[in-house]
């Protein structure tokens, strides 16, 4: 005999959330969705979630980008599947996490930190050879450089290094990225959609620039990940490599199956 869970009933949650507009995919909007949710206390720990195919009619999105969001959320153990109960919300443990698969702003909002980016650098040039191997098929493109470091409240949090591929790079050196996003401008300003997101993750030690920096000792670990950023067309809009402390939080990254 199975224990008795409450189930949700998204109908009081009233429309779809989601941004059709948005350069931000639809299930990455359909998790931030459902973990602030889950955070907030509007999804208790045991509460039993609708059906995908009814879900996927809430949010008005198909059963597969729907089965995408649930999967990420069940390997970030923020839910759980089980036979004959369903899929439920699991108890949420007090410590920090810092999710990979979503954009900064998004994280340390989340975190209840105050998130604001200072601008290292930003330039205008061609992508060279000296470019990684992924950036190599766009050889003698035109580019926008854009190094930032990123905080949560006056913590800072991530040594960011962007490279924006496209003919408009030379109008961005002109955006404040100290207080625009990136994806919303490319969004909004080219019509840009990114489609996917993918992230390549190892482990460095810091070395003195970066130490100074995120205001840490030098040899501190740190977590290198590369960001690969693509539209509808596949066509790689966006890469940027962050040295992330590890100091202060958990990170996770997100594989749907």
């Amino acid at each position: 005999m199975h224990e008795s869970r409450p189930i949700a009933d998204f109908a009081a949650f009233g429309t779809s959330p989601l941004d059709q507009r948005s350069p931000i995919p639809l299930y990455h909007q359909i998790e931030g969705h459902l973990r602030q949710l889950i955070r907030s206390g509007q999804l208790p720990a045991n509460t039993v979630l609708p059906p995908e195919l009814e879900l996927g009619t809430w949010y008005g999105v198909g059963r597969h980008t729907m089965r995408t969001a649930l999967t990420n959320l069940v390997n970030e153990r923020l839910i759980t599947r089980r036979a004959g109960v369903g899929t439920y919300v699991l108890p949420q443990e007090e410590r920090a996490n810092f999710y990979l698969n979503r954009s900064f702003t998004h994280q340390i909002t989340a975190m209840g930190l105050r998130p604001r980016s200072q601008v290292l650098s930003v330039h205008q040039a061609t992508i060279d050879v000296n470019a990684p191997i992924i950036l190599q098929r766009y050889h003698g493109s035109p580019a926008l450089f854009l190094a930032r470091l990123r905080y949560g409240d006056d913590i800072p949090i991530s040594l960011q290094f962007s490279t924006i591929i496209g003919p408009h790079s030379e109008q961005l050196t002109k955006v404040d990225f100290g207080v625009h996003s990136l994806y919303t401008v490319l969004q909004h300003e080219y019509g840009l959609q990114i489609d996917r997101i993918t992230h390549t993750i190892n482990a460095v030690a810091a070395d003195e620039e970066q130490a100074y920096l995120l205001d840490i000792a030098p040899g501190t670990p740190l977590l290198l990940v590369k960001t690969a950023s693509y539209s509808e067309q596949q066509q790689l809009v966006e890469y940027t490599v962050s040295y992330y402390r590890t100091d202060r939080y958990e990170y996770h990254t997100v594989i749907a199956q």
